[in-house]
């Protein structure tokens, strides 16, 4: 029956605000009418009042004009005796330049003005409010400065102009004249409207708590025990969605509560977690644990490396906080764990990136700088194999000596292969007919070996793709294959297209001795060789053409259910592909 009658206290509890927020809406909407209807008086009152001043400058140029007595630095005189009135803020004159020829402050002449107006005709006011760095709003009016314009201009005073009487209207023609004015009364007003809008607002609001107190209290054991129980769910759920370990010490360093990430990164088995010493899983000493526990002392962005049960290393980030109670005593602390395995991986990009940039620039140098002598030593080297045709133990040396030079060209040849820019240009590529192109450039040299070159290839055109650099990158994976296989042995070459993930999968496989374990992680890495002739260029090249496509390549050795072998497999995202019906 309790819970029951305080449900029902919602009703006037409700009722009470309904009142109590619209009261507040018509004094919010009745303020800013008045605010409104008080803003444009003001505008209004400023506009009319900063025109007859203008018009009121202008006439004592005149006048002064017409008078003998007049000089320029009367001008500046009448602007500081003009914003000498309390509500002037300052007046001056802009020259078709665009600097302040006069101000009412002496010390702003010949600076460049701030506010050039854009005006059109001689009758043209142009209006803005300008707020100043110490937060002064200022009403501002701008128009063009012609003291001796008038619609309705005697000949008398055109011929006080032909005699020079009038000559200073000429030298204030295209001039702009500024006049500032303050707000402050304006404002003062606008303010009291809005403070008097706010005690009002305040007195309803303090009437409605009032009111609302009394039946908050009594539903008060109900709304907290209820909140209490949200609070904690929410709690769970908050640290179980965590994309970070999160795990908690009581002060022997014994572990209360954890998420399952946790876990994850630390290999555990949540049966036998709770209650867990911490210490027998993470050294306290290495990581600072100890000094949290012991001294109160956080620990921030603590790197190791945690060894799994299973054996698995797994790079991870600790943060330690104490928990403090309010005695300033340490009741345990709280650990989150970041999992570090992707930075790293990334890291480890930007070092290979890093490298390959310093090693493309330093090839391109080299390979320019060996090219010129390696033409020469080729040319000597053909010519003394044809004058030593007779003596076939040196002409067996030059034959040597201009293998060697092709073979060291066709590094060259790599190298500024190597360091050219590579930008894949996409286009619609028939990529059947491409993979079928390689296969025919390696046939002859297959044959020779006796290796069998099977293709498993799906309809895939329109595919875009840099057709030369993806030749390029499967004939350096066909040529690194043959070089793999043995006499008689077999290559595969395939492609295929999955419509679900976007993604196109280009591979090739051969049944060679493979690849050692500890050589894996190098395989693509510039001038890494297993072959006594080899350059170490090939991979590293399609592992650079595949990432100009926004893919990635991967090395399985030996392939799955295969006893030795390579299997290298090129993945790349196709947005644009529609596949074939």
């Amino acid at each position: 029956m309790r819970i029951f009658h305080s449900k029902k206290l919602y009703l006037p509890a409700l009722s009470i605000v309904a009142i109590v927020v619209l009261l507040l809406i018509l004094i919010s909407i009745s303020t800013f009418r008045n605010l409104d209807r008080e803003k444009t008086r003001a505008l209004h009152s400023l506009y009319r009042q900063g025109v007859m001043l203008l018009k009121s400058v202008e006439a004592s140029v005149r006048t002064g004009m017409k008078s003998l007595m007049w000089q320029e630095i009367s001008l500046g005189n009448l602007m500081q005796e003009t914003a000498k009135d309390d509500q002037i803020a300052y007046v001056y004159l802009i020259d078709g330049h665009g600097l302040i020829a006069h101000h009412s402050d002496p010390l702003q002449e010949n600076k460049t003005a701030a506010w050039k107006p854009d005006l059109n005709d001689m009758d043209q006011i142009v209006t803005r409010i300008k707020v100043l760095p110490e937060g002064i709003r200022i009403y501002e009016l701008a128009k063009y400065f012609s003291p001796m314009y008038e619609p309705s201009l005697t000949h008398s005073e055109d011929d006080a102009i032909a005699r020079g009487q009038g000559a200073e209207q000429h030298s204030h023609r295209g001039d702009t004249i500024v006049l500032g004015m303050r707000m402050a009364v304006f404002e003062n007003a606008r303010h009291a409207d809005i403070q008097h809008a706010l005690i009002m607002a305040a007195i309803i609001l303090v009437l409605g708590s009032g009111a609302l107190f009394f039946i908050f209290v009594i539903q008060n054991y109900y709304l907290v025990n209820r909140t209490l129980r949200q609070t904690q769910d929410y709690t769970r759920q908050v640290v179980a969605s965590m994309a970070n370990g999160l795990l908690s010490l009581d002060t022997d360093g014994k572990v209360i509560s954890y998420n399952l990430l946790a876990l994850e990164l630390l290999g555990l088995k949540e049966s036998a977690v709770r209650g867990m010493d911490f210490n027998e899983i993470i050294d306290f000493k290495t990581t600072g644990i100890f000094q949290t526990l012991n001294h109160c002392l956080p620990v921030l962005d603590k790197e190791i490396n945690h060894r799994k049960r299973s054996g698995e290393i797994v790079p991870i980030s600790l943060s330690v906080t104490p928990i403090i109670d309010e005695s300033s005593t340490c009741q345990g602390a709280v650990i989150v764990m970041r999992d570090l395995r992707e930075i790293k991986q990334l890291e480890e990009k930007v070092r290979r990136s890093e490298k390959l940039a310093a090693i493309g620039k330093l090839a391109a140098g080299v390979a320019h700088e060996i090219r010129n002598p390696l033409s020469s030593i080729r040319g000597f080297a053909q010519y003394l194999r044809h004058v030593l045709k007779d003596k076939p133990r040196e002409k067996e040396y030059t034959e040597t000596i201009v293998l060697e030079v092709d073979r060291i060209n066709s590094v060259v040849t790599d190298l500024l292969t190597f360091a050219r820019p590579m930008e894949a240009e996409l286009v619609p590529t028939d990529l059947t007919e491409l993979i079928e192109h390689a296969v025919r450039l390696v046939e002859e040299d297959a044959l020779s070996l006796n290796i069998d070159i099977q293709m498993d290839i799906q309809d895939l055109s329109k595919i875009p793709l840099d057709a030369n650099q993806m030749t390029q990158a499967i004939l350096n994976l066909l040529l690194n294959a043959l070089q793999a296989v043995k006499n008689g042995g077999s290559i595969e070459v395939g492609a295929e297209f999955n419509p679900s993930n976007s993604l196109l999968k280009i591979w090739v496989e051969d049944d060679g001795s493979g690849i050692a374990a500890e050589q894996k992680e190098k395989i693509f890495d510039p001038f890494f060789t297993t072959r006594e002739k080899g350059t170490g260029l090939g991979l590293a090249i399609v592992h650079k053409i595949v990432e100009n496509h926004s893919g990635e390549i991967n090395l399985h050795s030996p392939p799955a259910g295969k006893p030795r072998g390579c299997r290298f497999i090129i993945s790349i995202p196709i947005r644009s592909h529609q596949p074939a019906n």
